[in-house]
Protein backbone atom coordinates (compact mmCIF):
# COMPACT_ATOMS: atom_id res chain seq x y z
CA UNK A 1 0.00 0.00 0.00
CA UNK A 2 2.64 2.78 1.05
CA UNK A 3 4.43 1.99 -2.49
CA UNK A 4 1.46 2.65 -4.26
CA UNK A 5 0.78 5.48 -2.46
CA UNK A 6 4.54 7.00 -2.76
CA UNK A 7 4.13 6.28 -6.79
CA UNK A 8 1.31 8.06 -6.83
CA UNK A 9 2.46 11.16 -5.38
CA UNK A 10 6.04 10.67 -7.53
CA UNK A 11 3.74 10.40 -10.54
CA UNK A 12 1.73 13.41 -9.24
CA UNK A 13 5.09 15.30 -8.66
CA UNK A 14 5.98 15.00 -11.92
CA UNK A 15 2.81 15.69 -13.35
CA UNK A 16 2.97 19.09 -11.67
CA UNK A 17 6.58 20.04 -12.29
CA UNK A 18 5.71 19.86 -16.01
CA UNK A 19 2.70 22.25 -15.39
CA UNK A 20 4.58 24.50 -13.94
CA UNK A 21 7.34 25.33 -16.12
CA UNK A 22 7.69 28.24 -17.68
CA UNK A 23 5.46 28.65 -21.24
CA UNK A 24 8.31 30.70 -23.13
CA UNK A 25 10.60 27.93 -25.00
CA UNK A 26 13.66 28.16 -24.90
CA UNK A 27 15.52 30.47 -27.12
CA UNK A 28 19.04 28.40 -28.19
CA UNK A 29 16.30 26.04 -29.20
CA UNK A 30 14.27 27.45 -30.93
CA UNK A 31 17.25 29.17 -32.54
CA UNK A 32 18.83 25.51 -33.52
CA UNK A 33 15.66 24.10 -34.47
CA UNK A 34 14.80 26.06 -37.11
CA UNK A 35 18.70 26.45 -38.81
CA UNK A 36 19.08 22.34 -38.84
CA UNK A 37 15.61 22.55 -40.04
CA UNK A 38 16.42 24.86 -42.96
CA UNK A 39 19.69 23.44 -43.71
CA UNK A 40 17.91 19.90 -44.26
CA UNK A 41 16.36 21.31 -46.83
CA UNK A 42 17.90 24.32 -48.21
CA UNK A 43 20.49 22.77 -50.27
CA UNK A 44 23.30 25.99 -51.30
CA UNK A 45 26.65 25.95 -52.97
CA UNK A 46 29.07 26.81 -50.80
CA UNK A 47 29.24 30.58 -51.49
CA UNK A 48 26.09 30.94 -50.98
CA UNK A 49 26.31 29.32 -47.33
CA UNK A 50 28.82 31.28 -46.26
CA UNK A 51 27.17 34.39 -46.02
CA UNK A 52 23.53 33.23 -45.75
CA UNK A 53 23.29 31.20 -42.76
CA UNK A 54 24.65 33.98 -40.69
CA UNK A 55 22.49 36.38 -41.73
CA UNK A 56 19.25 33.96 -41.70
CA UNK A 57 20.93 33.44 -37.82
CA UNK A 58 20.75 36.85 -37.05
CA UNK A 59 17.52 37.26 -38.56
CA UNK A 60 15.99 34.43 -36.25
CA UNK A 61 17.85 35.64 -32.61
CA UNK A 62 15.78 39.38 -33.98
CA UNK A 63 12.80 37.88 -34.84
CA UNK A 64 12.85 35.97 -31.27
CA UNK A 65 13.74 39.09 -29.45
CA UNK A 66 10.81 41.20 -31.11
CA UNK A 67 8.77 38.17 -29.86
CA UNK A 68 10.09 38.35 -26.34
CA UNK A 69 9.71 42.47 -26.18
CA UNK A 70 6.26 41.98 -26.80
CA UNK A 71 5.66 38.97 -24.15
CA UNK A 72 7.23 41.09 -21.88
CA UNK A 73 5.30 44.49 -22.48
CA UNK A 74 2.07 42.45 -21.95
CA UNK A 75 3.49 41.10 -18.81
CA UNK A 76 4.47 44.20 -17.42
CA UNK A 77 0.69 45.82 -17.76
CA UNK A 78 -0.03 41.88 -16.32
CA UNK A 79 -1.87 41.09 -19.21
CA UNK A 80 -2.66 37.34 -20.19
CA UNK A 81 -4.13 36.42 -23.36
CA UNK A 82 -3.69 33.12 -25.01
CA UNK A 83 -4.11 33.49 -28.53
CA UNK A 84 -5.25 29.99 -28.77
CA UNK A 85 -8.02 30.88 -26.41
CA UNK A 86 -9.87 33.21 -27.49
CA UNK A 87 -12.41 33.14 -24.04
CA UNK A 88 -9.47 34.42 -22.54
CA UNK A 89 -9.83 38.02 -23.70
CA UNK A 90 -13.20 37.97 -22.07
CA UNK A 91 -12.52 39.48 -18.88
CA UNK A 92 -9.98 42.10 -19.51
CA UNK A 93 -10.79 45.67 -19.66
CA UNK A 94 -11.13 47.98 -22.91
CA UNK A 95 -7.92 49.75 -21.73
CA UNK A 96 -5.69 46.54 -21.95
CA UNK A 97 -7.08 45.75 -24.98
CA UNK A 98 -6.00 48.89 -26.33
CA UNK A 99 -2.60 48.51 -24.90
CA UNK A 100 -2.24 44.91 -26.37
CA UNK A 101 -3.29 45.67 -29.85
CA UNK A 102 -1.03 48.64 -30.41
CA UNK A 103 1.66 46.46 -28.95
CA UNK A 104 0.76 43.91 -31.48
CA UNK A 105 1.09 46.38 -34.28
CA UNK A 106 4.75 47.91 -32.97
CA UNK A 107 5.65 44.28 -33.20
CA UNK A 108 4.07 43.68 -37.22
CA UNK A 109 5.52 46.52 -37.57
CA UNK A 110 8.87 45.30 -36.71
CA UNK A 111 8.65 42.00 -37.89
CA UNK A 112 7.82 43.33 -41.31
CA UNK A 113 10.52 45.87 -41.02
CA UNK A 114 12.86 43.00 -40.10
CA UNK A 115 11.60 40.84 -42.81
CA UNK A 116 12.04 43.43 -45.46
CA UNK A 117 15.62 44.64 -44.83
CA UNK A 118 16.52 40.60 -44.69
CA UNK A 119 15.00 39.89 -48.06
CA UNK A 120 17.06 42.72 -49.45
CA UNK A 121 20.19 41.03 -48.06
CA UNK A 122 19.70 37.38 -49.12
CA UNK A 123 17.95 38.71 -52.64
CA UNK A 124 22.15 39.78 -52.90
CA UNK A 125 23.32 36.24 -51.83
CA UNK A 126 20.64 33.41 -53.43
CA UNK A 127 19.90 32.67 -56.63
CA UNK A 128 16.30 33.45 -57.05
CA UNK A 129 15.48 29.36 -56.89
CA UNK A 130 17.00 29.50 -53.72
CA UNK A 131 14.91 32.59 -52.21
CA UNK A 132 11.71 31.07 -53.53
CA UNK A 133 12.96 27.61 -51.82
CA UNK A 134 13.76 29.66 -48.93
CA UNK A 135 10.55 31.35 -48.18
CA UNK A 136 8.77 27.78 -48.74
CA UNK A 137 10.50 25.73 -46.41
CA UNK A 138 10.41 28.94 -44.05
CA UNK A 139 6.14 28.31 -44.37
CA UNK A 140 6.45 24.86 -44.02
CA UNK A 141 8.54 25.35 -40.74
CA UNK A 142 6.08 27.45 -39.16
CA UNK A 143 3.12 25.41 -40.08
CA UNK A 144 4.37 22.50 -38.68
CA UNK A 145 5.83 24.16 -35.47
CA UNK A 146 1.93 25.67 -35.20
CA UNK A 147 0.34 22.27 -35.57
CA UNK A 148 2.89 20.45 -32.85
CA UNK A 149 1.33 23.12 -30.73
CA UNK A 150 -2.09 22.66 -31.27
CA UNK A 151 -1.85 18.77 -31.02
CA UNK A 152 0.50 19.72 -27.61
CA UNK A 153 -2.06 22.32 -26.42
CA UNK A 154 -5.46 19.41 -27.68
CA UNK A 155 -2.88 16.70 -25.70
CA UNK A 156 -2.53 18.61 -22.64
CA UNK A 157 -6.66 19.44 -22.50
CA UNK A 158 -7.50 15.78 -22.94
CA UNK A 159 -5.29 15.03 -20.19
CA UNK A 160 -6.37 17.33 -17.21
CA UNK A 161 -10.22 16.98 -18.17
CA UNK A 162 -9.06 12.76 -17.83
CA UNK A 163 -7.70 13.61 -14.54
CA UNK A 164 -10.77 14.89 -13.65
CA UNK A 165 -12.89 11.80 -12.00
CA UNK A 166 -16.33 10.98 -12.99
CA UNK A 167 -19.60 11.63 -11.27
CA UNK A 168 -20.95 8.66 -10.81
CA UNK A 169 -24.53 7.78 -9.18
CA UNK A 170 -24.40 7.33 -5.68
CA UNK A 171 -24.71 3.39 -4.55
CA UNK A 172 -28.12 2.36 -3.67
Amino acid sequence: MKKILLALTMILCGVWAVNAQSPVPDKEQMVKSRVTFMKEHLKLNPTEAKTFWAEYEKYIRSEINYHDTFRKSLESKKIKYDFRNKESIENVPSDMISYMMDQKMELKKNLNTLESNFYKKIKAILTPRHLFDFYNYEEQFKRNVVSKSKSAAATQKSTQSSSVPAQSKPKR
